[in-house]
């Protein structure tokens, strides 16, 4: 009953529909601009009419920046410094005028000269970069609605910890459980988040009732980091938090299935020269074997065979099965390189056709670590739940994990993505990888 009580906050870590609108329309005015940089008025007009009679254009070229702005990830709450949001979206435009050169050559209706697509490009990388600028400098000016987070000394240091996280919308200001009436009467509240509800239940739904929202100390992390750390979720959320339940949405699992199938057989010939490339790369400069083959756990804990390409020394594991890390000395150099842009898991794309994997899930493990790791860490298994990935929320979030501590942040990105699984939230964890690949990953 407790659980059906508490509230929760929105769902992915992201600001909303507001800078996609936001691009949408830059890009948009960026065109207009262009036109009037370039032509005469007469030139001008008739350009504009032949614009107007192809509507899929347009179309085309708003969907086309959302998706290389979602994949520069360019709308997520991550604080991002002037340089690095530069260098994000120049990327974001260059990757968008060639998506639109590139549909204008496969539509010869569709015209879009040179001129424009250079200036409609720079008008909106200059456009985003100064609203995204702008919104910075709201953001830190503006007075931040509190949120009373209450709990035990010990339960509270982490959660404060959160407060001077750069994407973190609120004040924090602890409060101990006894104080809690006192303290909704010295200032206005936004939101009431507990650290251990169970205590306090009663109090709880009294406050449910008169109008103050009420959510667990998880929900803060899940929105400010996309992650449900495991020390604030008690055993009662995964049956009382009706999300959980959406592994068993045949839907979306028949759905993503034909995805996997259609898009990894559509990559495999895609990236077989790659492939092929990376595999002679591997073979000349240090030799066989060119695959690496082992055993993970699938979903339900079923093993199965996985295919690398061998990025490791051959006597990696002579001292017996270590996790590997982002500067494992094991690690060969051709290795280091193909392991940066992720070249040596395409061969796990036979993996997800066969259905051993799907394109996005947890990361899958082999057998003795998680046996390992589900003895140290609450709720491991949880994440054997759903088919494992070739790609995942954990896996765009954090770089390698090699410690305890490290491996329970990954369960914990992975477990808000077992509660969040929904089709927009898989667009999304692809569009990242193609980011990860080209920045890499966040720690």
């Amino acid at each position: 009953m407790m659980g059906r009580m508490l509230g929760r906050l929105s769902r992915h870590p992201r600001e909303g529909v507001l800078f996609p609108l936001l691009d949408g329309l830059l890009l948009v005015a960026a065109a207009v601009l262009a036109h009037y940089v370039r032509f005469n008025p007469v030139d001008r007009a008739a350009h504009f009419a032949r614009l107007s009679e192809h509507p899929g254009l347009a179309a085309a070229g708003v969907l086309g920046i959302w998706l290389v702005a979602t994949a520069a990830e360019l709308y997520q709450k991550a604080h991002l410094l002037p340089g690095e949001r530069l260098l994000r979206v120049s990327f974001a435009a260059l990757a968008w005028g060639v998506l639109l050169a590139l549909a204008t050559y496969l539509v010869p209706t569709w015209k879009f000269g040179r001129g424009l697509l250079l200036g409609t490009t720079t008008g909106w990388a200059l456009g985003a970069l100064g609203v995204r600028a702008a919104w910075d400098r709201w953001l830190r000016g503006r007075q931040k609605p509190r949120v009373l987070v209450v709990g035990g000394e010990e339960e509270l240091a982490p959660l404060l910890a959160l407060a001077h996280h750069p994407a973190c919308p609120w004040e924090l200001a602890p409060v101990a459980p006894e104080r809690l009436q006192e303290a909704l009467v010295q200032g206005e509240t936004a939101l009431v988040a507990v650290a251990n509800p169970g205590r306090m239940a009663e109090q709880l739904v009294t406050l449910h009732f008169s109008g103050v929202p009420v959510v667990p100390a998880a929900e803060l992390w899940a929105f400010v980091e996309g992650r449900l750390p495991v020390s604030f979720l008690p055993p009662e959320a995964f049956l009382h938090q009706r999300e959980f339940g959406g592994i068993h949405w045949e839907v979306f699992n028949r759905t993503t299935r034909v995805v996997d199938v259609v898009v990894s057989l559509f990559l495999l010939v895609l990236t077989l020269p790659l492939l092929a490339l990376s595999a002679l790369a591997v073979w000349l400069w240090d030799g066989r074997p060119v695959f690496y083959r082992q055993v993970r756990l699938g979903q339900f804990g079923r093993p199965f065979v996985l295919w690398k390409l061998r990025t490791m020394k051959p006597d990696a594991e002579v001292n017996g099965p270590e996790f590997a890390g982002e500067e494992d000395p094991r690690v060969t150099r051709v290795g280091r390189i193909l392991r940066r842009f992720r070249l040596d898991e395409l061969p796990q794309l036979f993996n997800v056709l066969v259905g051993d994997m799907s394109l996005v899930g947890p990361r899958p493990e082999r057998p003795e670590f998680v046996r390992e790791l589900a003895e140290q860490i609450p709720y491991y298994t949880f994440r054997l739940a759903v088919p494992p990935g070739l790609t995942g929320w954990a896996q765009v979030n954090m770089p390698y994990a090699r410690t305890l501590e490290e491996h329970r942040r990954k369960l914990e990105f992975d477990l808000y993505f077992i509660r969040e699984r929904s089709f927009s939230l898989y667009l999304l964890i692809l569009l990242r990888t193609v980011s990860a690949a080209v920045f890499g990953v966040r720690g």
